[in-house]
């Protein structure tokens, strides 16, 4: 961490236009981040809209069972595809002008384009019209994104968060991952710049006055920050398995006993920059818990889940 820092940022980076929109194609387009959940799409034919960074986006799981994520408008006119997740069988069709593309994006129906009854125009190629495919990589059902396809591939990206928790949920850690049936959630939509949120996560210095319950069992003193080149986090080690329980959840079977305690919180995943990539999951030897941020519109709010 570099302590020659002694000041935060301007304001400006927190309520200016366009300094967000200069965040949006210079620190979020490049890079891999994390946008949701692959089991909020199921099953073939299931579509989960959501907004990020101003931009409509859509996940669609199609008959490969494959997930894919688009950008959620119309090429024809630009309207919005989809408003509200649900299932669509075998297509997408656009309330606008009825343009219809199957789950893959190709645009396989033009209804009425060369007047009533005219399905077809010679020259108008379907095949350049499909929807806009982003980019994009599963991980533990994790669904991450790069906009503009430049990253390196997701693999090298992740490796770094692998090796880590390697060493303390073993060979076998990972594969005992699983997205229970009666699982649950909690959203927050917070209006505040995505920054504030982030770096609020990012630390347990507001414990003492904000927490002081949680700060009697989980003290400041048994918390640091993480920095590295690829990832920042909070890192405990107090963590209590059941804690005010009679029971806890299973333990990672390879994870060492005396790391019981210790819990990771990765709430960024950047290089050279803070960044709220959010996907990695809280890992402590009872649980794993999807967490993920991101802006999704000016002024910012920031969606936690």
């Amino acid at each position: 961490m570099n302590h020659d820092v002694k000041r935060g940022l301007p304001n400006r980076y927190y309520d200016n236009r366009d300094d967000f929109l200069v965040e949006r194609a210079k620190i979020f387009s490049p890079m891999w981040v994390c946008i949701g959940f692959a089991n909020d799409v199921p099953g073939p034919g299931d579509v989960f809209p959501l907004e990020f960074m101003e931009l409509p986006l859509l996940l669609v799981r199609d008959h490969d069972h494959r997930v894919r994520v688009f950008h959620n408008v119309c090429r024809h006119r630009g309207h919005l595809l989809v408003a509200e997740p649900c299932q669509l069988g075998h297509s997408l069709r656009c309330p606008y002008h009825s343009w219809t593309y199957a789950l893959d994006g190709s645009l396989i129906r033009t209804p009425n384009i060369g007047g009533p009854g005219v399905h077809q125009v010679e020259g108008f190629d379907l095949t350049g019209l499909g929807l806009v495919q982003v980019r994009c990589a599963l991980w533990h059902d994790l669904v991450f994104i790069n906009l503009d396809g430049s990253a390196g591939p997701f693999d090298e990206f992740i490796e770094p968060l692998e090796k880590r928790w390697s060493k303390l949920w073993g060979k076998t850690g990972a594969d005992h991952l699983r997205v229970p049936d009666d699982y649950g959630s909690i959203a927050f939509d917070l209006e505040t710049n995505w920054k504030l949120a982030v770096e609020n996560y990012l630390e347990a210095y507001h414990l003492p006055t904000v927490h002081p319950e949680l700060n009697r069992v989980s003290p400041l003193q048994d918390h640091e920050i993480h920095v590295s080149e690829q990832f920042a986090g909070q890192v405990s080690h107090c963590y209590r398995l059941g804690a005010g329980t009679q029971d806890h959840l299973p333990i990672f079977p390879d994870w060492p006993s005396k790391l019981l305690q210790a819990a990771d919180y990765p709430g960024s995943i950047s290089k050279h920059t803070a960044r709220p990539a959010g996907g990695p999951p809280v890992c402590s030897g009872g649980h794993s818990a999807g967490i993920w941020a991101y802006p999704r519109r000016d002024p910012s709010v920031l969606c936690r889940r």
